[in-house]
């Protein structure tokens, strides 16, 4: 029967001394026989067998107790299971993958859209006109609090990083995506405010609920108006921007709902650039 040196197995297999040491210690390797007089260790093609197994299976993350049961051949119902739940745990995670993508390449398309109008904004100083939209819905994380339209003080900011860690914890994309929702704020037949404390929602999109979650909400599909707004929402300057989509949306004869959804295409997630934020301001049309 030929045998292999250390240097000779490490070689052949592409393995360091360490990773080999780790094998026999875990009880991956049947044991190693040693040369008398000089206790080197030598080693067979059956090891050979079980190294290139071993690192098979570890690069599907195989714990160690599922790698020896398969490299033995211990229980054929156990290898069974194990290669089942390495093949689901595998799925699982491709599936996550895979729906971070999705959701990314939205957020992506969204910067690339905010990125072109602030190019033409910094050319021409014009915003978008105000448009009929349809919004296809959304399902969100979200937060709920109690603020005036404009807050001076601005303290809705400090709901940013708990809404922030909330959408991390079920793999949100939370890059640049953030989404406001008011509610009774604004009178859209006579376009007016009122300064009062009203409800709010900060929220992140999210791409399914599978993972258990507090703050899973949802922003149904409506069709309605909607209007750029470039800038600092502060100072009046959101007001303003609501109030030419409500005054185009009456000259139109659209009757709209009193709550609005405010998408933000460049967000302080991104940049702390006041001049660089694009909000895409929504508001439904009036279910008859």
């Amino acid at each position: 029967m030929k045998t292999y040196s250390t240097n000779e197995i490490c070689q052949l297999c592409s393995v360091s001394r360490k990773q080999l040491r780790y094998y026999e210690e875990r009880g991956l390797l049947s044991a190693v026989p040693r040369q008398s007089g000089n206790d080197y260790r030598y080693y067979t093609s059956e090891h050979i067998y079980e190294i290139v197994a071993a690192k098979a299976l570890r690069n599907i993350n195989m714990s160690t107790s599922e790698m020896k049961d398969i490299i033995y051949g211990n229980n054929d119902s156990s290898i069974q299971h194990s290669l089942q739940q390495q093949l689901d745990s595998a799925k699982a995670e491709l599936d996550l993958h895979l729906r971070q993508y999705e959701q990314s390449a939205v957020v992506y398309a969204h910067l690339a859209e905010a990125l072109s109008f602030l190019k033409l904004h910094s050319i021409s100083g014009d915003v978008p006109a105000p448009e009929v939209i349809s919004y296809p819905g959304q399902e969100i994380v979200s937060i709920s609090y109690k603020e005036t339209f404009e807050d001076e003080l601005c303290m809705d900011v400090e709901h940013l990083p708990r809404i922030q860690s909330i959408a991390q914890n079920v793999n949100a994309v939370s890059i640049g995506s953030l989404i406001y929702t008011t509610e009774g704020h604004f009178d859209s037949a006579t376009c007016t405010f009122d300064q009062q404390i009203y409800d709010f929602k900060i929220a992140i999109p999210v791409t399914d609920q599978n993972i258990p979650c507090l703050y899973y909400d949802k922003i149904p599909p409506f069709r309605g108006v909607s209007m750029l707004h470039i800038g600092d929402p502060k100072n009046k300057s959101l007001y303003r921007s609501y109030m030419r989509l409500l005054s185009w949306a009456k000259e139109h004869n659209f009757e709209l709902e009193n709550h609005s959804v405010e998408e933000w295409l460049i967000s302080p997630m991104i940049t702390n650039n006041k001049e660089l934020w694009v909000i895409r301001i929504m508001i439904p049309f009036k279910n008859i």
